[in-house]
Parts: structure tokens; sequence; C-alpha cells
């Protein structure tokens, strides 16, 4: 999906001042809206939703600051700069900030200012939607970032808390978008290793030729164009967690190279003469049946035993009673946050047309649903009408049908926990320069506890580089 730009809504009763702010705006690289009245204000937010509202406090049909209260009930996650004017006066302006307005700016209007404050309340805006998403995050999910409460994936999470604390080798099986990515990070997460690295391997993305060097690594000049030393996964996930997916794509002979590693655990640069010893468990999926994948040839029988010390199964999710919902509720929130919209809830009626459909592409088609859905409607409430009509049909798909839409994407589901606290750290300190005090501000944090999760990150360093 392409990136949206920003869109400015300015409401102002003087046209010649609306069109000077659209001039800049669109100099700036943003859209522009301009509106002359509350009543065009509120009738221009029932079709889209701006990155910024830049609202006269001197209107002529109404009054600016009564409006601002207004619009943060409404819409909480859009900044309102004031713009006052001269015969305004600053205790005006504070007062609209107590009631929610992000900055204000006075009349005659110094567009290099103005441009900063938009910009900064355009980052503002997106950090406030990123900390929405990431609480729901961690306050939504079940099992280390997983959904679902159904009796298989019960089951699915007590394995996961059973096998964790070993080192055995664990093969996930399960469709495409099942959460086997997620589930292998979850074990990751619960086991002694969650310290070290998780390096996760999509082998369908790598072609073959260079898998072996992606995985083992090379030396300088072991081949045309290996200009420098490179650092494989194996060795990258030295101490942590090696994740395999989709091992079916691999050819056999990467197959014996990667049963000699699980065997022996060491590694061999291509070009190299020497082995190192990795410390390293392997967690593997596949969206295919193993059996099968051997009787055609796919799959190297000595591999697969030694991947498979343990199997665990994700079930699709038409196999996941209640599930549908929950995941369906947890992906509104999230899509609500991240695009500023205020869609809240599911009609019973939707709800039931979500639970009847057989979601070929399981959790990750319900997620990109949900995602445009929210994008394409301003709603408060998802209804039927919003549905696809493959979804309102109750479309029935046998398996033979639902091999054919296997797509082979990278299985993630939904970003880690981690990753996102991440992000948002990194935003945060960008938007502030650096300041970790006024970071700490943005995300609702504790100076002590950001300095923590900064250094547990790594971030300084990485930051201080991006400068």
């Amino acid at each position: 999906m392409a990136e949206l730009v920003p869109l400015i809504l300015t409401v102002d009763d003087d046209p010649d001042l609306l069109a000077i702010v659209e001039h800049n705006v669109l100099k700036w690289g943003y859209t522009h809206q301009g509106v002359s009245s509350a009543a065009e204000m509120w009738e221009q937010l029932e079709q889209v939703i701006p990155s910024v509202i830049l609202l006269d406090i001197q209107l002529g049909d109404a009054d600016g600051t009564a409006l601002v209260p207004q619009l943060k009930q409404r819409f909480p996650y859009v900044p309102v700069v004031i713009v006052i004017t001269a015969h305004a006066t600053i205790e005006t302006a504070v007062t609209t900030l107590k009631d929610g307005a992000y900055d204000f700016i006075c009349k005659p209007l110094d567009f290099d200012r103005l441009h900063i404050e938009v910009d900064r309340a355009i980052k503002h805006n997106y950090l406030s939607l990123q900390v929405k998403a990431f609480q729901c995050a961690t306050r939504r999910t079940d099992f280390h970032g997983m959904i679902g409460r159904s009796e298989p994936m019960r089951k699915a999470y007590r394995l996961i808390e059973t096998v964790a604390p070993t080192d055995a080798a664990v093969l996930i099986l399960g469709e495409t978008g099942t959460g086997k990515e997620l589930s292998a990070r979850a074990i990751h997460e619960c086991s002694k290793r969650c310290d070290g690295p998780f390096v996760a391997v999509n082998a369908p993305a790598i072609p073959h030729e260079l898998i072996e060097s992606a995985l083992f690594g090379h030396e300088k000049g072991a081949f045309t164009g290996a200009h420098q030393r490179h650092i494989g996964f194996c060795e990258q996930a030295n101490g942590g967690t090696l994740f395999l997916d989709e091992i079916c794509e691999m050819g056999y002979d990467v197959q014996a190279k990667l049963l000699r590693f699980l065997q022996d655990h060491v590694v061999q640069r291509v070009g190299g003469k020497s082995v190192r010893a990795v410390d390293v468990r392997v967690v593997a999926a596949t969206n295919h049946d193993p059996k099968v994948q051997i009787q055609n040839g796919r799959l190297r029988e000595d591999f697969y035993y030694r991947l498979s010390v343990v199997s665990i199964d994700l079930v699709p999710l038409r196999q996941r009673p209640g599930d549908i919902a929950l995941l369906a509720r947890y992906f509104l929130d999230l899509a609500a946050a991240k695009y500023g919209k205020n869609m809240s809830s599911i009609l019973p009626e939707a709800v039931k047309l979500l639970n009847a459909y057989d979601w070929p592409g399981n959790i990750r088609q319900l997620e990109h649903l949900i995602d445009q859905i929210v994008i394409t409607n301003n709603n408060t409430e998802l209804t039927v009408e919003m549905l696809p009509p493959e979804v309102i049909k109750r479309t029935s798909w046998d398996s033979s049908r639902i091999s054919a839409q296997i797509d082979r994407k990278p299985d993630k589901t939904v970003l880690s926990v981690q990753k996102m606290e991440h992000n948002l750290i990194l935003q945060a300190l960008e938007l502030t320069s650096g300041s970790v005090s006024e970071a700490a501000k943005h995300l609702g944090l504790s100076e002590a506890t950001l300095y923590r999760k900064i250094k547990k990150f790594g971030i300084s360093r990485m930051f201080a580089e991006q400068q």
C-alpha cells in the first residue's frame, strides 16, 4: 500500500488566507482542504480525517475556542493548531491548549514557522497513533502476541510453554497465515535464550544460488561479487533461535548441509577453511504436509526427523470457534489507532458473517480485510454492508481450493510487541531531537524506564548513527 500523503484541513472565513495557506501547504508536499465555516468543517470531517487541523479562533458563524473540545472528543488523535488574530489574547490561546489544542500560531502567519509546527504536529499525530496501537497490542494479546482462546490455541500455548525451556528442535505446521513465525517467536521468548537473537530465514525469498552463503556466510573473495566477509544467518543466531520458514522450498543440497549443522552445530563459511562452533536452537515451519513432501522428493526424510523432535500444529482459522471475533476486534482497534479512525465496534450481524466465512488466507486475510474496511470508511461501527461479497455470500472453500491459495509469503501476521516498542522509542527520539525526557513524556513513560529500554534495545548507538 502506498504511503498516504498528510492532509491539512484549514478552517478560516478569509478566502484569501485559505488560498495562501493552500499554496504553501502544497509546496511542502502535503495535500490541503480549505473550508470557511464550522458547518463545512464537520461536513468535510465526515468524508476524510486530516492529519492536522488549522483552526481560526474567530469564525464568522462560530467560536473557534468552543470547537476545540468537540474536535478532540470526536477525533482525539488529530492535532488542532489554533490560529489567533491580533485581537485575541495569549490567555485565550492558553485556554485552547488546556482544552486539547496542539499549539497556536499568531496572524500574520509566518509560513516558515507554520511549516515547522505542521510538520511537528504530523509526527506527533503519527507517534500518538503508534502508541495507541502498541497499547492495544500489549493489552489484547493472549499469549506472546498470539490471540485466541479456543481449545486448539490453548493446546498450542501449552505445548509451546512445555517445549520452550528445552533446546529441542521444533517443527511448526500450518497453512499460510496461521501465525507460524509468531509461534516461533513465542517459543524464543519463553526460552532461556530470550535475551539472545531471533533470526528468521524466509527460504522462498532467497535465490537458490545464494542460500548457502546466506545461511553459513562467506569469506571475502569466495566467489565473484564477494567483496567482503559475510556472517550467515546460522552464525548471527548464535546464543539465540534460528527460525527456518518454508523448509520444503529449500533444495536437497541445502537440506543436507543444514542437517549436518543440526548434528554438529558448527559453521564453515563459503570459501573458508576453519569451522566455528555456534550455540543455536532451531525452529522450522512449513505450510505443506511433510510426509507428502518426502514422498514427492522435496523433503529429506532424515532432515525432517531431525527438525521434528516436537511438532506443533496450528489449525486454520475456520477451525478455531470464537477466535474470529476476538481477532477481528483486535485488528479493528489496531487499524483505528493506526489510521486515526473512530471505528470501535462490529455489529452482531457482521460478526455472524465473519464467523461463517472459511478464511482461506487465515489470520493474514482477516487482518487485511479489517484494515481495508477501516481505511475506506468513517463510520463508528463495522456493518454488514462494508464486508466484501465473498464474506456476505458465505463462500465455501474445500481443501483443494485452500491449498491453491497458498502464496508462500512471509508469515508475519502482526509485528511483535518488542519490535513495535523498539520502533516507537526511535520515533519518539527522532520527534524530540534525541531528548529522552521529552520522548518519555510522549510515550507516557518515566525517564528511568525509557533509559532502561534504550539500553535494552541498543537504541542510543543506533540513534546516534542515524543523526
